[in-house]
């Protein structure tokens, strides 16, 4: 019996149609996936369950991806989180990365490449 577990993705969007592309694509492809549909619900899920790694939406209404992010570091100083934006500057990139963002993606993304720099992600934080 294989008693591995799967890696385990938070996901913080406040878009529908994002949050239901990335639960079926990431649970077709061997993940277990949590949702959030915003800031303040993605840091609760952090708080009250562990992660290998999350994505985070930059622009949101509640929060944006930089405060989700500084929220997740007091939690779990080590968890890999991905920004995704459609609006990407370089300035965004940069506070992100500062705020200690693992990575930055922009939207439109294909799925491969994101699942590409979540395995990339999840492998730091084993190491």
């Amino acid at each position: 019996m294989n008693t591995e577990r799967l890696p385990r993705i938070l996901v913080i969007d406040d878009e529908h149609f994002i949050r239901d592309l990335l639960m079926d694509f990431f649970s077709k492809s061997g993940y277990e996936i949590v949702i959030a549909p915003d800031g303040n619900r993605g840091i609760a899920e952090v708080g009250k369950s562990t992660f290998d790694a999350v994505l985070v939406d930059l622009k949101m209404p509640d929060k944006n991806g930089t405060e989700v992010l500084a929220e997740i570091r007091a939690i779990d100083a080590g968890l890999p989180v991905i920004i995704m934006t459609g609006y990407p500057t370089v300035e965004a990139s940069i506070e992100a990365l500062r705020h200690g963002a693992h990575d930055f993606i922009v939207k439109p993304f294909r799925l491969h490449d994101l699942k590409d720099r979540i395995d990339r992600a999840i492998r730091s934080r084993l190491v």
